[in-house]
């Protein structure tokens, strides 16, 4: 695991989305121990894990496709959850989308993650 990937995926995060990212964590599903954050956010990092296993389960169970690489939720007051995934590895952001729009996290915030996520994992 490249622990320093991972904390340029946290500084590439904020600079592209600036005060829009509220927080944002990576983790490993088994452990759930955040291993780069900014304004880490603990109880969600453990809500998030267990919404993505029981997604996961979900599909499965309903014969529908498998969970892909990333999954968003629409919150009150113009927030978002982005949750990524790569393997084992996991990367959550609460996102304030009043202060950026969805093409800059869908185009560019969104690839940056896959792409780092994946080079953390090698």
């Amino acid at each position: 695991m490249d622990l320093k990937r991972l904390n340029t995926i946290v500084d590439d995060l904020k600079e592209v989305l600036g005060s829009a990212l509220i927080a944002t964590d990576s983790w490993i599903s088994s452990d759930v121990q955040s291993l780069a954050s900014y304004n880490s956010q603990p109880k969600a990092t453990a809500l998030f894990n267990e919404i993505t296993n029981n997604l996961r389960k979900s599909l499965k169970n309903s014969d529908f496709p498998g969970l892909g690489k990333y999954y968003m939720i629409n919150l009150e007051n113009n927030f978002m959850v982005i949750v990524v995934i790569q393997g084992e590895l996991q990367e959550g952001l609460l996102i304030d989308i009043s202060k950026t729009t969805l093409g800059i996290l869908i185009n560019i915030a969104l690839p940056k993650v896959l792409e780092g996520l994946a080079e953390a994992a090698k």
